[in-house]
């Protein structure tokens, strides 16, 4: 796996101890301080509208929204946009600024070490007894500490050395960007054979996590949901007999240099202690020439690289440091290398890809002679890949680019070089099909040819142009309002000579797009008349009319129009041709009633109201009719008796207004609709549990009613979904397993016979079936249950979850219920639940909310249901007789008594964590 030629003048960057990098969700680029390929081009200060600003400057602007450690979006000039990915971080957020990463290490008034700013929030021993390494990320801590007490470090740029931890033993800790490394420099055999140093504890306290080796001699380090978050490949040491002949700025005390001899590490991996030993077989070699250098690792688990090595065919190499070989290379110990990367997709899914480049830096090659280096797309892999696996039938997929090259040699091309990769097949491919990442494999063209080998550095840089094609939506016209009748053979009837088409442009990017309008009279080959609209930002409230007036249009004769819409960059596929035919007859407006009472009558959202609409004339066919729209929306209303009614059910708080339309035989509107309003309000909460308690056993209820939860069993407190280290009051929630319990001493708190919902956010572990995290508690059944029904695990790289909402019947039947489609859901990610329950229609609706938006489902009409005595219940529920515990975290309970609309289940997502 390692020791690369001597007379190649290779040089290897193994991996430190413990680079625990956190939170690294952008993808792959380079620092600051290096070289760019010419994918970076210049970069607009505009800060405002960046679509537009890029188009009016000619230059690409940034979307600062979408800044992150590793990563940035700019919008182009042409309409398009371009995300460019750093494979470790450029920048660190402090507060609401960023910073350039500065690993100089520093000590604090505490006395302990830290570097400046880095991506991970890590902390060093200033000496003595405190923990050697501490490290913080997302609401937990990882503290590893020595055997002892340590001296005081010196401190040079970003590493720190413990002189003499042992007798002719020193301890070197080295800062990155977004990890540390830890290597013991062993100076003398005899120091070799210390007692200490054969076998060296590393006491570890991870609560909430749990460290384990794996098959391959991975380490991996997980949360007790499941989440990976930190991994590594099996420890190595290595000697110092090897000379570097080619120009190389490694510090072997880091890494070994070419011809070093490297050797595995047994390691003993427990929740308590890393446990190393050094190999016998290179500390008993007569050869060995000292210092020795004992290095294990462990690196962040999400996008990676992979280097696969034929000479060590059983074992990873995940997230490797420095410079890595492809090809192969004759020197001993020789190797034959691939590299491979997961490179993730970012904003890209469902776009139409125009260009993307994967960039590797070439540091060094064989020799002068130019040969071939080649990009794969491969299978997905993982921590564990290796030569065995990673190189059977079918994981390299196909060959997407090559480059022919040679650089790195002072006496041909010194320095170092950006190859880029033409990989545009492969991501179009995987964004098409909605797919989270892409991988991306380096091979020499000739892994038998040792001139061919090359070394790159471990930052790649990927840059895709990429674009969302404009789709066309609700096209329908006004003056009069029509629908479009795309059968000609069944037009639409209106009353206006020169109707104005509307249509919608859909764009996730929301950038500036027109429509083109072609208007057509039946028999004609070409269009009469073409109008474009005015050009202005695409999203789904904003309709695109012509820009000036269609011809008059003859009477009685059948025409039509279509669109095409483009937004500088892409135009979207034709709508169907709208037909219709002119008449200009109008009837008179129709009466709209609501029997039960109108005008400031308040109603509760949830209510179902029947409305009647009343002819008034008998040149009246049939109504449609819109709720709390200027346009009719309704399917048509045949009159019978004189009238037509409609049942409708409120779903949002606020004033209310019904209008309807009357239309005669040949489809003419009335002139004004017939109107009728009402007011609607949502209930207030009967309770409240904000769990920010963060101690005790008691969840207070905020409500009026300030009915508490008792917290029982392994019941804990964590973080939760709106955790701000920089806040005041912090945002808490619980953890609970099935030997948890919290439940409410109230047992009437809700009535199921009537209208209520309920709410909960929830974190989950990976569990195959079903979990509840809220319920109401009553003998032989749940009153109502929210929670999982269950996960699908099948594709490590996109997990599923099914929601589930459910009642119980009345009639003694199965649950009610309501669950959502399979969707998305990676193990300790946080989404917000709310159940809806209509007694009217007897129907059940499912929202789920989280970061990326929210979804509801609904049911079809259930069996009424019916009140009982039973208390609040979190982490658990029956369900026809069985129960069903929930393993994870819950937060922000709440319940009403009657059916919330959307803006109440939006407001209480964004609440902010409790002040009490």
């Amino acid at each position: 796996m390692y020791g690369e030629s001597r007379k190649y003048g290779s040089r290897r960057a193994v991996a430190g101890f413990c680079a625990l990098a956190v939170g690294l969700f952008g993808a792959l680029v380079v620092e600051p301080s290096q070289a760019q390929p010419a994918a970076a081009g210049k970069v607009s200060a505009v800060q405002d509208s960046p679509s537009e600003q890029a188009k009016v400057t000619g230059e690409r602007v940034e979307v600062p929204d979408k800044r992150t450690e590793t990563s940035q979006t700019f919008a182009n000039p042409d309409g398009s946009f371009t995300l460019e990915q750093h494979s470790i971080p450029v920048r660190v957020k402090r507060g609401d600024e960023w910073r350039a990463i500065d690993t100089t290490l520093e000590r604090g008034p505490d006395g302990l070490v830290r570097p400046r700013a880095t991506a991970l929030d890590m902390t060093f021993s200033g000496g003595g007894s405190s923990p050697l390494i501490a490290v913080r990320a997302q609401g937990y801590e990882l503290r590893l500490s020595w055997p002892g007490p340590l001296p005081v470090p010196s401190l040079a740029g970003n590493s720190a050395v413990y002189a003499n931890v042992f007798p002719d033993v020193d301890l070197k800790i080295t800062a990155s960007a977004e990890s540390y490394s830890e290597v013991l420099i062993v100076k003398t055999p005899a120091a070799a054979r210390l007692p200490e140093v054969q076998s060296l504890d590393l006491a570890v306290d991870a609560p909430g996590l749990i460290v384990s080796k794996v098959p391959g001699g991975v380490i991996e380090v997980r949360d007790d949901l499941g989440a990976l978050i930190f991994t590594g490949p099996q420890p190595i040491m290595w000697d110092s007999r090897g000379e570097a002949e080619a120009p190389t700025d490694e510090d072997r005390t880091e890494t070994p240099l070419e011809g070093d001899k490297v050797a595995q590490l047994p390691v003993e991996v427990s929740q308590e202690a890393l446990t190393i030993s050094p190999a016998a077989a290179l500390v008993n070699d007569p050869a060995t020439k000292y210092p020795l250098h004992i290095d294990p690792s462990l690196r962040f688990a999400q996008e990676g690289r992979a280097m696969i090595n034929e000479r060590y065919p059983t074992t990873s190499s995940w997230n490797w440091e420095g410079p890595e070989g492809v090809g192969y290379q004759s020197f001993e110990p020789w190797s034959r290398k691939r590299l491979i990367y997961k490179m993730k997709l970012g904003g890209t899914a469902g776009t139409q890809i125009l260009k993307a480049v994967f960039s590797a830096y070439e540091t060094w090659a064989a020799s002068c002679t130019k040969k071939e280096v080649q990009v794969w797309q491969t299978t997905p892999i993982g921590t564990g890949v290796n030569w065995n696996n990673g190189t059977q039938a079918g994981v390299w997929k196909r060959k997407l680019d090559s480059v022919v090259d040679a650089v790195g040699r002072d006496e041909c091309t010194g320095g170092g070089k950006w190859l880029e990769f033409d990989v545009r097949t492969a991501v179009a491919e995987e964004a098409a099909a909605s797919k989270s990442f892409v991988y991306l494999g380096l091979r020499a063209a000739s892994e038998t040819d040792d001139m061919a080998w090359k070394r790159f550095r471990k930052d790649v840089l990927f840059v895709i142009d990429y674009n969302h094609i404009p789709e066309l939506a609700n096209a329908r016209s006004t003056e009069p309002i029509a629908s479009c009748a795309t059968d000609y053979r069944n037009p639409s009837r209106i009353n206006q000579e020169q109707p104005i088409p509307h249509i919608k442009v859909l764009d996730p990017d929301q950038q500036s797009a027109y429509v083109k309008f072609d208007i057509w009279k039946n028999g004609e080959s070409a269009p009469r008349q073409t109008i474009r609209s005015v050009a202005k930002l695409a999203t789904s409230t904003t309709d695109f009319t012509p820009d000036a007036r269609i011809d008059k249009l003859p009477l009685n004769t059948l025409v039509g129009w279509k669109a095409q819409a483009t937004d500088g960059v892409s135009w979207s596929a034709y709508s169907g041709m709208c037909w219709f035919i002119i008449d200009t007859s109008k009837p008179p407006p129709p009466e709209v009633v609501i029997p039960s009472g109108s005008g400031s009558v308040v109603y509760p959202v949830g209510t179902r109201l029947d409305v009647h609409i009343k002819q008034t004339s008998v040149d009246q066919n049939y109504f449609r009719y819109t709720a709390d729209g200027d346009t009719p929306t309704s399917a048509i209303l045949p009159i019978e008796n004189g009238e037509a009614s409609f049942r409708y059910t409120t779903t949002k708080s606020g004033p209310m207004v019904f209008r309807a339309w009357a239309y005669d035989r040949s489809n003419n509107q009335s002139s004004s609709p017939g109107v009728v309003w009402i007011n609607l309000k949502t209930p207030d909460a009967e309770g409240i549990w904000r769990m920010d308690e963060g101690t005790g056993s008691a969840l207070a209820d905020s409500s009026v009613n300030q009915r508490a939860i008792t917290l029982g069993g392994d019941a804990s407190w964590l973080p939760g979904d709106r955790w701000d280290e920089t806040q005041t009051n912090k945002d808490w929630s619980v953890r609970l397993s099935p030997s948890s319990s919290a439940t409410s001493s109230a047992t009437d708190v809700l009535d199921t016979s009537q209208s209520f919902s309920v709410s909960v956010r929830v974190r989950l572990a990976n569990v195959l079936g079903r979990q509840v995290a809220m319920s109401e508690g009553r003998a032989g059944g749940s009153g109502f249950t929210l929670g999982v029904l269950s996960q699908d695990l099948s594709d490590p790289d996109s997990p599923q979850a099914v929601w589930a909402f459910t009642i119980p019947d009345a009639n003694g039947g199965e649950a009610a219920i309501v669950k959502s489609v399979p969707e998305p859901y990676i193990a300790g990610t946080w989404v917000y639940l709310t159940g809806r329950y209509n007694a009217v229609d007897k129907s059940l609706t499912l929202t789920r909310y989280d970061d990326t938006g929210s979804k509801s489902w609904a049911s079809e009409a259930a069996a009424a249901t019916t009140d009982g005595p039973g208390a609040i219940r979190l982490g658990t529920g029956t369900v026809s007789g069985v129960s069903h515990a929930m393993d994870g975290q819950v937060d922000d309970a709440r319940i009403y008594p009657g059916a919330i609309d959307d803006a109440a289940i939006h407001k209480d997502y964004y609440d902010s964590p409790s002040t009490n």
